[in-house]
């Protein structure tokens, strides 16, 4: 198979005979044709003949045929090949066929990300919302007001930059306040925007509909925000954003932080730098073909001295907030019912386990999860008092699988006590036990912190036209001022964490302050919205780091027909809804589903596996923003001072146009693109119509096939 191989998948669906038999056909025809257009219609057309048969109830055989056909045609509609010898293979795209031709790369990752944004749009739901929000006020006798009214006219924008740009940029600077006046607006379901009385939730809902991304609701902490020109009639939207719950397992962003063993290791490691070079070779050392070697340089950032001072002092710092992450997490976990139900579990055995302490906790697991797997457990969701949704059997599970750990790790802890600080970790961190209770203590302090002290950039990004002027980067950069960090502690200042009081059993309300925010670009090459954003604050510079990549996988290829199916598979192999998608069984249900899906179907589950890679940006909003969420600060030492928040805020939209929308207003190009932009050609239901343009388009092909 040569390099293909790595890219391939097997695809054999487990189907009855007459379905296998079906598909042995459909694929040996599409094989035949090198056209993706044909592969889609040809899949397209089995899907409509099968669907066309089901009467009052499906039967198992064809909804998993259907489910192998809506995972087929995904993959192929985002440029999958397919094989075909004893069985069918598909074949991922190269992921250096764009190496040369980012643009062209970017394109191919705009197809994928738009088959699900216009699934959304088949929804009459979404369409009414659209109709609703662009009603023309001028044949509205209701009085209602138009989202038109807050996107401002390319015309007018244009006629208000084009006399700056023959004036030097420290000019423009002065002057552009006249035409924008940014403020962030945090957006509240039920609140009306006081220039049109359209609510807030609304305007933000609708502008998110305009993404690339499709919009979906998420759960856990969400704030919304408006950015708003106020140098303008009515404070026009210049842009949009949201910080919701970050991802809880993000590998380069876990390192970065500290919370990953391998960044432990490092710290252990004398600082340096290593510079490569080439050089001459000795003139009797040359050959026709060989000139020159590469040199390596290793330039020492920290004296011997210094090293040995830093690692004494963190080995201690980092043990202590180990040894206490472990202590803090069992007392937040509820076990008096335990003790009152097993005559061998006591208050002793929690504080010295024993390995029949742990063995008792395995048992309370197992019997949690049979009740679960009977279909007896009661939904927590559905329960108001935290003490009773501890002792469902989804918390009956959790509290003793989560005590296991934790006690077998206390042992560990306490059986090396007598070892001083760096002897403990340097050993620790070369055997199996010791390894595993770092990962432990390291786990339950991301827990505490990923919860209360940092955010997703979940949305972020400028409506136009002011994105011709880097309102993107506006957006990015409003998004680490004083005024957002005092918005996130008024809404989650007193919140109360759903998952740790069901753990516990009684209220827990986490100190929330937020110190970090991590977003990820949209493709894998750079972001010009996040790139080179450098924030000055009264003490230090804020900026959007570069810190690595996520791992290109995911559910983003398969859209809701899709998951639909795969879905109604489980339920059937399975007999009921296994994967529930509940605030608290776990990250990322769709991917849960999708994965139990795939199974299901006879389907790898390696099929996930995109490799659409994305830059991951993480951004300190506090000097010591590490070592607080490593649970070595108890307090973050914040870049801004607090005195006048809104001052602060207004510094960012100083800079901001100074260092950016002052340039772009100096170029002709960006001038023109500004005036051709039309507000009326930006609605929605122009898009909704020609999606159902095309659809109606694809059901004649098909029929006509």
């Amino acid at each position: 198979m040569g390099a293909n191989s790595e890219r391939e998948v097997d695809f054999s669906p487990d189907l009855p005979g007459q379905y296998q038999r079906r598909f042995d056909a459909l694929t040996d025809e599409l094989i035949e044709f090198q056209e993706i257009l044909d592969r889609e219609v040809a899949i397209k057309d089995e899907i409509r003949s099968i669907e066309s048969k089901i009467e009052d109830e499906v039967t198992e055989g064809q909804i998993r045929y259907l489910a192998a056909l809506e995972v087929l045609l995904d993959l192929i509609e985002i440029n999958y090949d397919i094989r075909k010898n004893s069985g069918l293979q598909v074949v991922r795209p190269d992921p250096d066929r764009y190496k040369d031709d980012p643009e062209e790369f970017k394109e191919q990752e705009r197809t994928i990300l738009q088959k699900e944004r216009r699934a959304q749009f088949k929804e009459e739901s979404v369409r009414e919302f659209v109709r609703k929000m662009e009603r023309d006020t001028r044949r509205n006798t209701n009085g209602g007001r138009s989202i038109l009214e807050l996107i401002t006219e390319g015309e007018q924008l244009y006629q208000d930059l084009a006399p700056f740009q023959n004036q030097n940029q420290e000019k423009i600077a002065e002057e552009l306040d006249d035409v924008v006046q940014p403020y962030i607006q945090k957006v509240e379901r039920g609140e009306k925007c006081e220039h049109t009385g359209l609510d807030l939730m609304d305007i933000w809902r609708y502008f998110r509909y305009t993404w690339l991304t499709p919009y979906n609701t998420v759960p856990g902490r969400n704030i919304n925000f408006l950015i708003r020109n106020a140098a303008k009639p009515k404070n026009p939207v210049m842009g949009i954003a949201t910080l919701a719950s970050p991802m809880m397992n993000l590998a380069v962003r876990d390192k970065y932080i500290g919370w990953r063993i391998e960044a432990v290791e490092e710290k252990l490691q004398r600082r340096k730098r290593v510079h490569e070079y080439e050089e001459q070779l000795p003139e009797e050392k040359r050959k026709p073909n060989k000139k020159t070697r590469v040199v390596t340089q290793t330039e020492w950032l920290e004296s011997e001295e210094e090293y040995h001072q830093r690692v004494s002092q963190f080995c201690s710092d980092i043990r202590q907030t180990l040894e206490q992450s472990i202590r803090d997490a069992v007392e937040d976990i509820r076990y008096d019912d335990f003790i009152d139900e097993y005559d061998e579990l006591s208050q002793e055995g929690f504080d010295n386990p024993s390995e029949r302490v742990i063995e008792i906790l395995e048992q309370i697991e197992q019997e949690a999860e049979q009740t679960i797997e009977d279909g007896k457990d009661e939904n927590p969701d559905k329960i108001d008092s935290w003490m009773e949704r501890s002792e469902t059997a989804l918390f009956r599970k959790k509290r003793a699988r989560a005590l296991q750990k934790l006690l077998r790790d206390r042992k560990y802890f306490q059986e090396h006590s007598e070892e001083d600080d760096e002897e403990f970790i340097r050993t620790s961190l070369n055997n199996k036990s010791g390894q595993r209770a770092i990962k432990t203590a390291l786990k339950e302090i991301k827990k505490e912190r990923v919860g209360a002290g940092m955010m997703n950039i979940m949305v972020c990004g400028a409506i136009p036209p002011y994105n011709r002027i880097l309102g993107g980067k506006l957006v990015a950069m409003a998004l680490t001022g004083p005024q957002v960090i005092n918005m996130y502690q008024d809404k989650y200042g007193d919140y109360q964490s759903e998952i740790a009081s069901s753990m516990k059993g009684e209220p827990v309300s986490k100190q929330n302050e937020l110190v970090f925010l991590d977003t990820t670009g949209l493709f894998e090459i750079g972001s010009a919205q996040y790139d080179r954003i450098r924030v000055p604050a009264e003490k230090g510079r804020i900026e959007y780091d570069q810190i690595g990549y996520t791992e290109g996988y995911g559910s983003i290829q398969f859209g809701p027909e899709t998951r639909k199916r795969l879905s109604q598979v489980t339920q059937f192999e399975e007999g009921r809804k296994v994967v529930r998608g509940r605030f608290g069984e776990g990250v990322s249900p769709r991917i849960r589903k999708i994965r139990r899906g795939l199974k299901n179907c006879g389907l790898e589950t390696d099929l996930l596996k995109h490799e659409s890679r994305r830059i991951v940006y993480g951004i300190d909003l506090a000097e010591n923003a590490q070592d607080y969420l490593l649970g070595i600060d108890e307090k973050p030492g914040y870049y801004w001072n607090f005195d006048d928040p809104e001052k602060e805020q207004q510094s960012i939209y100083d800079y901001w146009i100074n260092r950016w929308a002052s340039m772009r207003a100096q170029k002709q190009d960006v001038l023109e693109d500004i005036r051709k932009f039309d507000k009326h050609r930006f609605k929605l239901s122009n898009e909704i119509d020609f999606d159902k343009r095309q659809a109606s388009l694809s059901e004649f092909i098909i029929s006509n096939s």
